[in-house]
């Protein structure tokens, strides 16, 4: 596992922070707490007008953004209101991608002119918003020299938007436009509890995941010395996990399928899957991020302690069983978490009791961890949706 941090607080009277447990979640005036954004760290506002329209600046790369929101009544779709915004602001068009994503309209231009006199480089994007139908448009750049060394901070940027309750399940609205499932499966065979389970991932899963662990952790070393070097580690870890769960959406239901007949509660249940991991061949991944995707994983490559919590909060999120990851820089090492009344080792989060689940050592059950990483104050919880 890698080491290696809360919003600015300039954005406290331009947003409204929804409930505590979700506090990264910087939600929009006017929508639920479903229309949201998790911002990168350190993005500060410096000019907003009203309600639905905002400029924002990174503090750790020369990167701006802005943010509108449309009313419905004011374009007939996402891609008007990105085409009119793009010529207000006099830039030019590279290329433009539409498809649907959560079920609506939406497309992302590449984009390049000047801005505040600046030749500049970077990305807009726009979607419909389901809830009332109004329509958000990001747009973020930086200048063309530096295009190339904080793209993935833009690409990144545009994926933090979420418009409904299953965004926090999904691939982000870029990668989506840019790195789309081929609408190919292949077949996987997986062996659980002595169970054979059949199941299916797109054929662009590995790939795709890939790109966005590797870009996501790019992003995560610019603040390898910001004082919220944690955030944006938190951070890193709901970008994938977002990003996987729509793709291990089918194996997750598989998996469940077949072995919940035979199990006495949830935490029976997790158990299975915690065994299954605790198989795993340990691998350490030969990429920067040193983070194996979780489709890769279940195809047969190695893993590491890592993926494998997050593998398993992945499924049993899915299945709406609280679970959370806890990562700790001075242990390197991260451990899976699950609300249980089961008897065990357990970490407090936000009220809720957690019991630990060792991934790398075969034959634990949940509740055991090691004595020397008992200490709370040396992990960092990582909640999920």
């Amino acid at each position: 596992m890698t080491s290696i941090s809360k919003k600015a607080s300039a954005l406290a009277f331009l947003f409204f922070i929804s409930i505590e447990i979700f506090a990264h979640r910087v939600s929009f005036e006017g929508f639920s707490n479903s229309v949201f954004i998790d911002l990168p760290e350190e993005f500060a506002l410096v000019q907003s007008q009203g309600e639905d329209s905002f400029l924002l600046q990174s503090k750790v790369a020369p990167v701006s953004s802005i943010i509108k929101i449309y009313k419905k009544e004011k374009f007939i779709s996402a891609q008007e209101a990105l085409g009119i915004t793009i010529q207000k602001l006099n830039l030019k068009t590279l290329e433009t991608k539409t498809a649907q994503w959560r079920n609506n309209e939406a497309c992302i231009a590449a984009v390049k002119g000047k801005i505040s006199g600046a030749e500049s480089q970077g990305y807009a994007a726009a979607s419909v918003i389901p809830e009332n139908k109004n329509i958000a448009v990001l747009i973020s750049w930086c200048g063309a020299e530096n295009f190339n060394n904080a793209n993935f901070l833009i690409e990144s940027f545009i994926d933090s938007l979420c418009i409904d309750s299953e965004s926090c399940f999904s691939p982000g609205l870029f990668t989506s436009l840019y790195h789309p499932a081929s609408g190919n499966e292949q077949t996987l065979n997986l062996l659980i509890d002595k169970k054979e389970i059949s199941t299916q991932l797109d054929s662009l899963d590995c790939k795709n995941s890939e790109y966005l662990i590797e870009r996501e952790y790019k992003v995560l070393q610019m603040y390898m010395n910001s004082p919220l070097w944690k955030e944006a580690w938190q951070r890193y870890y709901r970008m994938i996990f977002k990003d996987s769960c729509k793709r291990l959406q089918k194996v997750s239901f598989d998996i469940y399928r077949t072995l919940a007949p035979d199990c006495k509660d949830e935490t029976d249940f997790a158990q299975k899957i915690l065994s299954w991991t605790q198989g795993f061949k340990y691998e350490r991944e030969k990429t920067a991020s040193d983070f194996a995707s979780l489709p890769s994983i279940i195809s047969g490559g190695g893993s590491d302690c890592d993926s494998r919590a997050m593998l398993i909060a992945v499924i049993l999120q899915s299945m709406n069983i609280d679970s959370i990851i806890f990562v700790s820089s001075e242990f390197h090492h991260a451990i899976a978490g699950l609300v249980s009344s089961h008897p065990g080792f357990v970490f407090t989060v936000d009220g809720k009791t957690y019991l630990t689940g060792e991934t790398t050592v075969p034959g634990l059950t949940w509740g055991i961890i090691d004595k020397n990483q008992s200490d709370f104050s040396k992990w960092i919880p990582v909640m999920l949706p």
